[in-house]
This record gives C-alpha cells, sequence and structure tokens, in this order.
C-alpha cells in the first residue's frame, strides 16, 4: 500500500512537472509569434505611399502613418517587460511534518521581489502567509518565509511558487515530503483508575493518574493530555499537590494545568522515563449517568540521540512544555485510557441539615485553641483540623455562627482562614468569651455524609476546657459594642401582605336572603345539627372547663396526624405522654416512663414498648454512634391510654388539689438533680446541654403547678442560658418577673441574656400598662375592695363631706386597677421573644412573601404582638418597623395571675 501511493505521488509530480513545461513552451512561443508580427508591420511602413495608396480602397481602413508612428513606443514598452526566469531552491525548516502543526519553509533571494499575487491552490498544502523582508543592511538578498500546514498524511507536494522583481522571475520548484500521523505506542501506557464507579453529587472521586514508558527520558517532548471533562462546568477537578522528595519531582502540562508529579525511573535503568503517578479527584454536581470518554496523552519523541530533560525547577524548565513548533526531527506517539462510565446519585434531602458542607467520610476533625486562659470578651484563635482523603480545594466548613452550642456563648467570625496540609485542610475561625460562666469552647456538630449507608450523621469534636475571668470588673461582655448600627436594614423587593376588611360585605345580604328564603329547611336543619352536635358541645365544654383534659386531647389529634413509624410520631406520642401528666411539651423523659407509668392500670409489654422507643430515641440523639431509630406503631396504644385519661382525670385533679406540694417537690427534686449532673458533667459536650435542657423542662413543669412559680421560672432561664438558648432563657426570666417583679437577680440575669443576643436595635420602650403583672394587681385588688368596704360602712355611720370624697376617691381606685386587671388579660400573650437560631422576618404569613429585612432575625429577639394569622404572627419590633414570623419559633409571655 505504502508503494502504490509513492507511485500515485510520483505520478502526480511528473505531470505537474509536465504542465509547468508545457506552459513555459507555450510562453517562449508567443514571444517569438509577437517579434515576428512587429517585423511583418515595420516591414509594411517601409513600402512606402504607393503601398498605401493601394489600400485606400478598402472598406473601414482607419489606420495612418502617424497612428503607426505613434504605436511604435508602446511596443517598446512590452518589449522591456521581460523578465529573466531563474529557479530558487526552496528550503523546508523541518524534518518531520503533521497535519496540525504549521511548519515553515524560506526561499532567498538575490533581490527584492514582490509576493505572487494569486498563491497556488494544493491539495496538499494550505499556505497561511508569506513574509518578505531583507537579509542584509544594503538590500542585496531577501528571504521569504513561508507558513504552510499539511492538510493530508503520506507523501505531499509543496506546489511551485513565482518571487517577481523588476527584472527577473524567481520559481521554486514542486518539492516533494512526507507527513506523518500520530501512532499508538507499545512502549508507552496511560490509565484512569477510578476509585469507584457509583458517587454521590458532591462527593470528591478519587482518580488515580498513571503513565509508564519504556522510552529514554531525554526524548520526551511536547506533552500533550486534555481530558474532555476538564471543560465541564458540572464537574470539579482538584489535583492535590505533590508532597514527594524534590529529587523526584517533575513538571508536566495536564487538562491545560500546570502540576508537579513524582517521576519514578526504573532502579536497573535510570536514563528510561519509568513511571509518572499522581490522584486526582472529580466532583460531580449534577446526578445521573456521566459517560467519560476516551483519554488521550501525546507526546512527541526527538529522533536522534534527543537533548537534555531536565527535572523540576522553579519555571518547569523541562521538555515537556517545549512546543511542537520548536522541533526539527521527531515523532508523535500516544497511549489512550479506556473510556468510563460513573453512576452519580444524588444526595437524600431527608435529614439533611443547612450546616452539612459536602463533607463525606472518613472525615476527622480537630479543635485547638490558641489561649485556653483569657478575659471576657478577648479574642481567641480556634483552629479546625480537617482530616479527609478530599483534596484541599474540596473541604469547606460552613460558619461557626450555626452551631447550636455556641450560641449565647461566643461572639464568632464567620469568616474562616484557610491552611493546606497534605490529608486536609485547617480552618481558623475568631471567637471572643461573652461571659465568665464559660468553662470549655463547646463540642461542635459537623454533619457529613457517610456515603456507605447513605445517610447523614454528625462528627462530634471534643470539647476544650477554658478559663474566663472578668475584664475590669464584668462577668460579661455586651455584644452590641461591636455594631455602631442597626443590623437590620429594610427589604425594598416585593409588596406587603393584603389588609383584612373591616366591615360588612355584599356577602352577608345575600346571606341573609338565603336564611329568610329557606326557613323551614333552616329550622329542621337545627333540630338535627342539635342532635349530631350534641356530643361534639359535651366534649367542647369538659376540655374548656378543664385546661388539662384539652391539652391531652389536643395532643392526642397530633398523635393521630402524624405518619406511623416516624420521629414525628415519636415525638407527638412523648408530647402526648406529658400532657397526661400535666407536664409541659417536651418534659417527658425515660425515667418519666419507667415510674409514672406503673401507677396506670396500663399492660407491662406496652410499657416495656415505651421504654424500649425511649432508649433508641435517647440513643439516637445524644450518643456518639448516632444510630438510626426504629419507632413502632403507637396509635392503638395511644387510643388505650387516651380512655385511661379520659376516666382518671378527675382522679388525678382531685389528688393534685390535696397534694399539690408533693408534684411541685417532685418536679423541682427532677430538676434540680439533672442541673447538678450537667453541672458535674464535661462541659461543652451535647450530652451536657441535654442534661441542662431537661432540667429546665423540669423547672417549667414545676412553674406551672402553681407554686413558687417566680423561682421555678427563674431556675429555667438560668438553665436555658447555660444550654444556649438565649431566647427561651429570656422568655422564662420575663415570666420570672410576673411573679417576682421586684427581684434584682432576675434583673442582671435578664440584663446578661439581653446583651448576648446578636440583633442591635433601639432600647425597648418604657413599660406599658398592659405589662404590669397581672398576679399582682389581682392581689392589690382585694385589700383595695375591703378598703372600698370599710369607707363605705364608715360613710354609712358618718355620712359626712370628708366619707364622700373617700369612697369616691376608693371606688375611683379599684375601678382603676380593674380596668388595669382586665388591660393586662386582654393583651397576655402579646410579647414574645425568638428562641431559634435565625429566621427571616417576612412581609405576610406565608414564606411566599419576600423578607421584611435584607438581615435574619435571631435568638433572643424581643417583640410585641400585633395579630396572629394562623401559624404566622404580625410582630413589631423595639424600634417601631413590622414583619411576619412563624408562631412555632417564638415563645410568647403570658400575664398570668396564677
Amino acid at each position: 500500500m505504502i508503494a502504490s501511493s509513492n507511485s500515485r505521488a510520483r505520478t502526480r509530480f511528473n505531470t505537474a512537472v509536465s504542465l509547468q513545461s508545457s506552459r513555459m513552451t507555450s510562453l517562449l512561443l508567443l514571444i517569438v509569434l509577437t517579434n515576428v508580427s512587429s517585423t511583418i508591420v515595420f516591414a509594411q511602413n517601409e513600402n512606402g505611399p504607393a503601398e498605401s495608396d493601394r489600400t485606400n480602397d478598402r472598406p473601414n481602413n482607419d489606420i495612418t502613418t502617424n497612428d503607426l508612428a505613434t504605436n511604435a513606443p508602446n511596443q517598446t514598452d512590452a518589449s522591456t517587460v521581460e523578465r529573466e526566469i531563474s529557479e530558487v531552491a526552496l528550503n523546508l525548516d523541518q524534518e518531520t511534518w503533521f497535519t496540525d502543526v504549521v511548519a515553515t519553509a524560506t526561499v532567498e533571494v538575490p533581490e527584492s521581489v514582490a509576493e505572487p499575487e494569486e498563491m497556488p491552490i494544493s491539495d496538499d498544502v494550505s499556505i497561511i502567509d508569506i513574509s518578505i523582508s531583507a537579509k542584509t543592511r544594503s538590500g542585496d538578498a531577501h528571504k521569504a518565509v513561508i507558513r504552510f500546514l499539511p492538510r493530508r498524511t503520506g507523501l505531499s507536494v509543496f506546489p511551485s511558487l513565482e518571487f517577481v522583481s523588476e527584472t527577473h522571475s524567481y520559481r521554486t520548484p514542486a518539492t516533494q515530503f512526507i507527513v506523518g500521523a500520530p501512532k499508538p505506542s507499545e512502549e508507552m501506557r496511560f490509565e484512569l483508575s477510578p476509585a469507584s464507579t457509583t458517587v454521590y453529587a458532591g462527593e470528591p472521586l478519587r482518580m488515580e493518574v498513571t503513565w509508564s514508558s519504556r522510552e529514554a527520558t531525554n526524548r520526551f517532548r511536547s506533552l500533550r493530555c486534555f481530558p474532555a471533562f476538564f471543560n465541564n462546568d458540572d464537574i470539579e477537578v482538584a489535583i492535590p499537590r505533590c508532597t514527594a522528595e524534590e529529587d523526584r519531582q517533575m513538571g508536566m502540562p495536564f487538562g491545560g494545568r500546570r502540576i508537579i508529579v513524582e517521576r519514578v525511573p526504573p532502579e536497573n535503568q535510570p536514563t528510561q522515563f519509568g513511571t509518572v503517578q499522581f490522584s486526582m479527584f472529580v466532583r460531580f454536581h449534577k446526578p445521573g449517568p456521566i459517560e467519560i470518554p476516551a483519554v488521550r496523552l501525546e507526546v512527541a519523541l526527538q529522533n536522534g540521540n534527543g537533548g537534555a530533560f531536565a527535572p523540576y525547577a522553579a519555571y518547569y524548565n523541562n521538555g515537556l512544555f517545549e512546543p511542537l513548533s520548536s522541533l526539527t526531527s521527531y515523532e508523535r506517539v500516544f497511549a489512550e485510557s479506556p473510556p468510563m462510565s460513573i453512576d452519580v446519585k444524588p444526595l437524600p434531602g431527608e435529614n439533611r441539615s443547612e450546616r452539612f458542607s459536602n463533607l463525606f467520610t472518613p472525615c476527622e476533625i480537630e479543635v485547638s485553641i490558641s489561649n485556653q486562659e483569657l478575659e471576657v470578651g478577648q479574642v481567641i484563635e480556634v483552629d479546625l483540623r480537617v482530616h479527609s482523603n478530599a483534596p484541599h480545594g474540596m473541604l469547606d466548613l460552613k460558619p461557626l455562627t450555626l452551631q447550636r452550642s455556641l450560641r449565647g456563648r461566643f461572639h464568632v467570625s464567620p469568616e474562616f482562614g484557610r491552611t493546606w496540609y497534605p490529608d486536609g485542610t485547617g480552618f481558623r475561625a475568631r471567637v471572643r468569651p461573652l461571659t465568665t460562666d464559660v468553662t470549655a469552647f463547646p463540642s461542635l456538630q459537623i454533619p457529613v455524609f457517610d456515603s456507605e449507608r447513605g445517610t447523614y450523621r454528625d462528627i462530634q469534636t471534643a470539647s476544650v476546657p477554658l478559663t474566663v475571668n472578668p475584664h475590669e470588673g464584668s462577668r460579661f461582655f455586651d455584644v452590641r459594642r461591636l455594631v455602631t448600627e442597626p443590623t437590620l436594614t429594610d427589604q425594598p423587593d416585593g409588596i406587603w401582605h393584603n389588609a383584612r376588611p373591616t366591615q360588612m360585605t355584599d356577602f352577608m345580604n345575600r346571606f341573609s336572603g338565603i336564611m329568610a328564603e329557606y326557613l323551614y329547611v333552616w329550622l329542621i336543619a337545627g333540630v338535627v345539627l342539635y342532635a349530631i352536635a350534641r356530643p361534639w358541645v359535651i366534649e367542647r365544654r369538659r376540655r374548656a372547663i378543664n385546661p388539662l383534659y384539652r391539652r391531652q386531647a389536643l395532643a392526642y389529634k397530633q398523635l393521630r396526624n402524624a405518619p406511623e413509624g416516624t420521629t414525628e410520631k415519636w415525638l407527638a406520642f412523648r408530647n402526648f405522654l406529658a400532657t397526661g401528666f400535666s407536664m409541659p411539651e417536651g418534659a417527658w423523659t425515660s425515667g418519666d416512663a419507667q415510674r409514672r407509668l406503673r401507677d396506670l392500670d396500663l399492660a407491662d409489654d406496652d410499657i416495656e414498648l415505651i421504654e424500649k422507643a425511649h432508649e433508641a430515641a435517647d440513643q439516637s440523639d445524644f450518643s456518639k454512634q448516632k444510630p438510626t431509630s426504629t419507632v413502632p406503631n403507637l396509635n392503638h396504644l395511644a387510643d388505650r391510654l387516651f380512655a385511661q385519661f379520659r376516666t382518671l382525670y378527675a382522679l388525678l385533679l382531685l389528688i393534685g388539689a390535696l397534694t399539690p406540694s408533693i408534684g411541685f417537690a417532685s418536679e423541682w427534686n427532677e430538676a434540680e438533680s439533672f442541673f447538678e449532673e450537667a453541672l458535674k458533667s464535661t462541659p461543652g459536650l451535647p450530652e451536657t446541654n441535654a442534661l441542662y435542657s431537661q432540667a429546665a423542662l423540669k423547672f417549667e413543669s414545676a412553674a406551672t403547678s402553681e407554686h413558687r412559680p417566680g423561682a421555678s421560672w427563674f431556675n429555667a432561664g438560668n438553665a436555658w442560658f447555660q444550654s444556649g438558648e438565649l431566647g427561651r432563657a429570656i422568655a422564662c426570666y420575663r415570666q420570672a418577673q410576673i411573679y417576682s417583679p421586684f427581684d434584682q437577680q432576675i434583673r442582671e440575669n435578664l440584663r446578661a441574656a439581653r446583651a448576648l443576643t446578636v440583633d442591635v436595635l433601639e432600647e425597648p420602650r418604657s413599660l406599658s400598662l398592659s405589662a404590669l403583672p397581672l398576679r399582682w394587681i389581682c392581689a392589690a385588688i382585694v385589700p383595695l375592695w375591703f378598703g372600698l368596704i370599710a369607707l363605705l360602712l364608715i360613710h354609712e355611720r358618718y355620712r359626712n363631706l370628708a366619707t364622700k370624697i373617700s369612697c369616691i376617691v376608693a371606688t375611683t381606685i379599684v375601678l382603676a386597677a380593674i380596668a388595669l386587671a382586665v388591660n393586662a388579660h386582654m393583651h397576655s400573650g402579646g410579647e414574645g421573644v425568638v428562641i431559634v437560631g435565625e429566621i427571616y422576618g417576612r412581609k405576610g404569613p406565608s414564606y411566599t412573601y419576600n423578607t421584611a429585612f435584607n438581615e435574619s432575625l435571631h435568638d433572643g429577639l424581643e417583640f410585641h404582638v400585633l395579630s396572629r394569622r394562623d401559624d404566622w404572627l404580625e410582630i413589631e419590633l423595639t424600634d417601631g418597623r413590622r414583619c411576619w414570623i412563624p408562631a412555632d419559633e417564638t415563645r410568647l409571655i403570658f400575664n398570668r395571675r396564677f
């Protein structure tokens, strides 16, 4: 086949030469004919007028002697443009040619010439440009540089070119050359080996890149390797930094990047190239099947002995970065990795936290602190060292401001400083302790995804002991001093919610017409409705006269609506048990299940089922392993319990009325026990925070038993404060003020908790009349009432102006006190506190409305309630601005008289 192609190429070359020879022959013949014609014309002119007279009789003959004399010079000019034809050599600068590499050729001429007016058309060569310049200052010699691109492989012909000067025509002969093509090499191997063919979206996939060859190292030039997926915006690629010894490092281009890799030559043959192996991490942002085509690695092998192959240095000065156009004689070889398919699975949305920052197992996190003894408000640096198989560029952490354990204890900078490590990344944050009650930098909960199990879990860091001393006598740091202006700025986009109508509409007129027209139908419907609604009314009455039963019925309804076998079902069941025994929501613990359920006439199997469910839920919440808890079917068990609660609630009320101190003492003692146990536990751990939370719930339960409520709410606030729940702590302190408005400790603790909140607004408005403690107003009404009765009796005895005025004044005071009590009762629940880390205020009662402010509202923000729609509250901030927030993310302050 090669011989036949060479034969065809020679035939084309001979044909081209023959065509050129016949063209030259035709040109010479034309010159000869021109000279002969000129001779004949001159001979006719020499014959004289007689010869001309003989031609006068010819028609349309306008040629005269003068005309011939005038045309003579033009014929002389035509003869002067004749140029001498000279052949010049075409020099090809390269010795090897390829269809994708621009080559150069040169032509040297002894004088100044012009570029060819027309480029020759050839199937073998595409001429890009021709530049002519003088070789010397005198301009005696010129050089033409021709840049061209071969169009096909095999034997090719560079066509003849003609350069014209004033006197000469310089022509190059047609030149043959052979164009090569890259070919696979048996001496070279290239592979991409993924660690797995199944990966989750966002999970770094490790690929081992291996390139080996038995060729001599000094022959390698011009490496080319650019995987197609490097240009995909949905695929992220990171190549870790090389940590090999410097004498083994080598620079190479890969995927458009300059990377450092380790090259290991054979021990017995150091001149061979050997093996290059490095890791590459790929992260797919979209789920679905990914097809990765074959990746080609191509190099040029310099012919002959080759040149020096410099090792890695500061500027990657080795031959792998040398362009092909700078080489003369070489061959190109390549090796390809096989294509592969990667299945990218989507991350599950269930149990995904906003703190998840695409960390995958295996992963470990260490926490260290620069200074473990400091003053309150002093800045310290916290280093989080993330150990992972993923490279430095693919590791990230969400801001520590999202960590619940830091709320109310530290002011955290949201930015991180990053440090590279061979096995991961170091993150440095700056924090300030806000109170001397801080005894440790708490444990952090960093969510990661376990790709083997397909579930999320939390990595729990170790707590670091701290000693925080007062600063200039102050035991806490007012974080509001760090902000010089309000943190909430109004959001101009979006519209506010629709206003509700305040008067009757046409609907009421239509409704009244329907009532009158179908009077008898409505009367009969009323009787039927009475018969149907009577049981429901009786049930409503029982709930109205008995708050305990009302709470039980509501909790039972929520339990029945929750789906079976879910965490939501278990939380609803636990709340149902708590309300059944007059405890606050969330206050029911496993200890209560073991102690209180024995008092009911409940089967042992049911009690054992509840205890096992409690144990599984506690392990899922508080253990380091975070096992997945299983929730049994609870509907039938709830039906039996609710039936017992309905029959025994009167008895329980009676027992509670006769022995209230016993129940209170029990709740109080349990709360004290949880609090003392939390104080003895390691600070900063989730288990310690859980003990504080249980103590707070028990204190709240004791407060609702109507005995020593001020102290109970105060202790609940302290427990919430220790667990980092600023909003709940502020709400409890404000509830305690209703019962102990003059307690200095409550005011101090409330002031300290408010100082740790993030949002900086105007100072709260002065105390309104509706915020006066209803309990104390009612207590004051009693002596005022008896005083009024005494004055009335005195007035009946003496009946003078002084007693009459006294009665009027006393009556006015009693009526004013009653009015204050009614006003306080009507506005009970009109104040509240945000109890979650952060929420966004909306311009209407739905998440579809735009945010009212550019920033979020944070834990501990106090507000005034204007109205309520379904599960949303319209609130007014202390500076008078308004927005809507979800009701279940707040706690309201109720002004009660008991």
